[in-house]
């Protein structure tokens, strides 16, 4: 699970022209606003993200109410404030002495926004059954007996059996890169290193992985980001399962079979975001769906984009825009986030941002651009 609140130190203090209340603190590479006074430079404070849900019967975060107890960013007095800050005494009830770095999300009871899913009607058995069996279903003999309930019930118990979700496999790693701000070290530890970057797209987190177990025997997983797709018929965020709907569009089965292959590798992991109708509210204008892949795992280890890049379109399969190739980190966290900025290079609309790693993977983080937090209010 993300560190969505943690223990970190107030690194600067600043006044906001116009304000007596309220001034600007920073927190590793994040500015939020706090009341005047309230914190020291050098005090430990909790620290909770933008993205993240407050726990609503906690008398401390009452004040949220009105913003739905979601933490985004926003502009007041003219500056942007992205998170929260809060004295150490928000955890007086557990008794405890904490250090920078510790993770307090499950404690505080912190949830990301992106789990927040709405409650779904159940599919009716019916429904299923007639998505199931087609053919099935098209006998005028069967049909006439599914009018009397006790047929149904043993119909539905035979040809609907209730399967036992499979867990999300270990040997796929979830995807979440890391915020900027919240590794500002990167900057010096990387300065000069040709980075790459490319542009972060506004959809759903789409993994698919093929693990080799016996002589052609293959396990086979269609993911989100946290759940386990079992089929297309497996309700989830959506009205339709995109996921699966990704994997036969692009025959995905066979493509990681082919690359499995031909790698001699006994594990293949590609994974993107798949973009669209009725996803994130389509920001990008498409007619359908569609998946941009950015990453391929082969044997756990991740293949450098611009390589990866013409192993998949060999397969017609897309990769995420690559903006730069060459990138040179840029000197401060200010300047990196006013390079996120920009226009996508899918639809004329804003980029939610950029995410940027070396050449060997051995780091990767994310930029998301203010003006499009601002603008979609996030």
């Amino acid at each position: 699970m993300r560190k969505l609140a943690h223990i970190e130190k107030i690194e600067w203090k600043r006044p906001i022209e116009g304000a007596d209340r309220i001034e600007l603190v920073g927190v590793l590479g994040w500015q939020c606003i706090a009341k005047k006074d309230e914190f020291a430079v050098g005090d430990l404070c909790v620290y909770i993200e933008i993205d993240s849900i407050v726990d609503k019967t906690n008398p401390d975060f009452e004040f949220l109410e009105k913003r739905n107890y979601k933490i985004k960013t926003m502009k007041m007095k003219g500056v942007l404030s992205q998170g929260i800050v809060f004295p150490l005494t928000l955890l007086h009830f557990t008794n405890k002495v904490y250090n920078i770095g510790d993770d307090v999300t499950e404690i505080l009871k912190i949830t990301q926004v992106e789990d927040e899913i709405p409650k779904q009607t159940p599919q009716n058995k019916m429904t299923t059954l007639k998505q199931r069996h087609k053919k099935l279903c098209k006998n005028k003999v069967f049909m006439w007996l599914m009018k009397f309930a006790w047929f149904r019930k043993i119909a539905f118990k035979l040809l609907i059996p209730k399967k036992k979700p499979k867990k999300f496999p270990e040997w796929i790693i979830k995807t979440d890169e890391t915020r900027l701000q919240n590794m500002p070290f990167v900057l010096d530890a990387y300065k000069g290193k040709p980075m790459v970057v490319t542009e972060k797209l506004d959809g759903t987190s789409t993994s698919f992985g093929l693990r080799k177990e016996k002589k052609r025997k293959y396990e086979v997983a269609f993911c989100s980001r946290n759940v386990r797709q079992a089929d297309i018929n497996q309700k989830c965020f959506y009205d339709d399962n995109v996921y699966h709907e990704m994997a036969i569009k692009y025959n995905v089965k066979e493509v990681l079979l082919k690359i499995l292959e031909k790698y001699k590798a006994t594990t293949v992991v590609l994974q993107g975001e798949t973009i669209g109708e009725a996803i994130q509210k389509n920001k990008y204008d498409l007619k359908g769906r569609d998946f941009y892949a950015f990453n391929l795992i082969i044997d756990g280890k991740k293949i450098d984009s611009a390589i990866a890049t013409d192993i998949v379109h060999e397969y017609g399969i897309k990769w995420v825009p690559i903006i730069d190739a060459k990138f040179v980190l840029l000197d401060t966290v200010d300047e990196m986030i006013a390079y996120a900025d920009g226009k996508s290079t899918v639809h004329d609309t804003l980029r939610e941002g950029v995410v940027i790693r070396d050449h060997d993977n051995t780091i990767s983080f994310k930029c998301i651009s203010n003006a499009f937090l601002l603008k979609h209010n996030i």
